[in-house]
């Protein structure tokens, strides 16, 4: 091969590795902070590390293949799902804030919404919201996600083909 067409793979080389540490060092700048808030609501037990579902608490509802916007995402995590095992996160909700336009008033005890056990700012709310849909949200479980979640190198990682 010629010198030139050494330069040319060489540079293409150069780009995808840099493309590829360019989106590995945004997805932990970026979005660690919504992972923190994940780990720290304890989110993983009932949707898990991976955002399928299946969780220690209960079968939560996988967080890959919901449509919802942001706001909604927002509104659940702030709100719960009355009738179901989805806690809200909000200490104001449904006491000093309105929840799908109702407040405890409106529930008797068999369906009244259940709280966490932590309970989340909005600042937290927003970044956990903005992490489930930019990562987990119609997204294929990969490699680096999970080494996001767990650190370059876990075990966990290793039977997780891209």
């Amino acid at each position: 091969m010629s010198t030139n067409k050494y330069s040319l793979l060489f540079f293409f080389l150069i780009y995808f590795l840099k493309l590829h540490f360019a989106f590995s060092a945004s997805i932990s700048s970026e979005f660690s902070y919504g992972l923190n808030v994940y780990k720290k609501g304890n989110c993983m037990g009932c949707h898990s590390w991976h955002g399928k579902g299946g969780g220690g608490y209960g079968a939560g509802v996988s967080l890959r293949n919901k449509e919802l916007s942001l706001a909604e995402i927002v509104n659940v995590i702030k709100c719960g799902r009355p009738g179901t095992g989805m806690p809200y996160f909000y200490k104001k909700s449904y006491k000093n804030e309105k929840c799908y336009d109702t407040t405890f008033k409106d529930y008797d005890e068999a369906y009244r919404p259940i709280n966490s056990k932590r309970f989340l700012t909005i600042k937290q709310i927003e970044a956990v919201s903005t992490f489930v849909k930019e990562l987990l949200q119609d997204k294929e479980l990969t490699k680096e996600y999970c080494e996001f979640f767990f650190n370059e190198g876990s075990k966990v990682c290793l039977n997780i083909n891209n």
